[in-house]
């Protein structure tokens, strides 16, 4: 049966709460209007949802077909799409980023829920991609139309891709530069390329273009990796554990 989302904006430019049923977002009647909503709004949040590992991969396959992390990020013991991401194993996520942008297919999106919460602090944010490159001015905009940046995780794992994309569902144009992979835009002089990039990096940090999320026990975030970049606070007391499925969807064009 076809439910009705209930969404409530979190800002005035993205993000939304879903005050519908887990249960219910899981319904295939509602499917599309959860990949619609998320094209629109980007990040959406489900309070106190707490989803078994079931439903957690479940939700992720709504938006698209989940995938396996990283070889360098551990995993669930019982399920090989969940990622497990443990303060008390030392990881951190604390600089601005777009999941796995040194891959030619970086993933398309995450569902990430809370599982071990923090005495205080560890907020999570999001910031809006599509935003940014729309308050850049006609000049800005037009220099960067035809220039690509290089993103690496280490020697040898890197990708190139346009610094601005268009979404391949509602076309619109993102930033497509973080701080952690990018290292350099590879048709500019070096002496241009760190300017620009270092301008960049600066503007995508604006206040005004993130959202940013105080965990409660149970919550569940699924975001667009294609339109945001995130970053996990490092400030928070006690342990911290997340779990993160991503998915792959509709992908950029090259």
């Amino acid at each position: 049966m076809t439910t009705t989302l209930t969404l409530t904006p979190l800002t005035g430019r993205h993000a939304a709460r879903i005050d519908t049923a887990l249960e219910e977002l899981l319904d295939p009647a509602n499917h599309q209007s959860l990949r619609d909503a998320l094209v629109d709004r980007k990040v959406l949040v489900v309070p106190g949802a707490n989803p078994t590992v079931e439903q957690h991969i479940a939700l992720a396959t709504v938006f698209g077909a989940p995938e396996p992390p990283q070889p360098q990020n551990p995993r669930h013991p019982d399920n090989e799409f969940v990622c497990v991401f443990d303060s008390d194993e030392g990881y951190k996520a604390d600089r601005w980023h777009a999941d796995e942008t040194f891959s030619d297919t970086p993933s398309s999106g995450a569902v990430l829920t809370i599982r071990v919460l923090p005495q205080v602090g560890g907020d999570t944010l999001w910031l809006d991609a599509e935003a940014a490159h729309d308050a850049l001015s006609n000049g800005m905009r037009t220099l960067l139309s035809t220039r690509r940046a290089r993103h690496e995780i280490a020697p040898g794992v890197a990708a190139e891709h346009p610094v601005v994309r268009h979404h391949p569902v509602s076309g619109r144009p993102c930033l497509f530069v973080n701080e952690t992979f990018v290292r350099g835009i590879v048709n500019l002089p070096p002496v241009e390329s760190e300017a620009i990039l270092a301008m960049l990096l600066k503007h995508l940090a604006r206040p005004d273009f993130a959202y940013r999320h105080r965990w409660e026990e149970g919550d569940v975030v699924v975001w667009d990796n294609r339109s945001t970049q995130h970053i996990a606070m490092a400030d928070f007391v006690g342990r911290r554990v997340v779990h993160r499925v991503g998915f792959v969807a509709e992908t950029f064009a090259a």
